[in-house]
């Protein structure tokens, strides 16, 4: 009985696959009313993802690796992310 307790649970709350689906439709939906903004946003986040990687990895092999602070990996590229976020978006804004 548990397991088919812990098998609705699992359905449910994690892995919903209706509500996985929603995860990037925000922004999708809120820039796809022209074609130009929809590329627009399109490369932005191509780029984003592309140079989140690169730092990330960057900053796993010779920082964190080395330093045995593995255990800081998620809050690393977390604030990884956000700064390449807002270094784009500063980019973009100047133009």
């Amino acid at each position: 009985m548990t397991d088919y307790l812990l098998l609705f649970v699992g359905t449910v709350l994690v892995n919903n696959f209706v509500l996985v689906k929603f995860l990037g439709l925000c922004p999708f939906m809120g820039v796809s009313k022209k074609l130009e903004t929809a590329m627009g946003m399109g490369l932005a986040t191509t780029f984003v993802m592309t140079l989140a990687s690169i730092c990330a990895w960057l900053i796993d092999t010779w920082i964190l690796i080395p330093l045995d602070l593995i255990y800081l990996r998620t809050l690393a590229f977390i604030l990884v992310i956000a700064v390449v976020v807002q270094f784009t978006e500063m980019v973009v804004r100047k133009t």
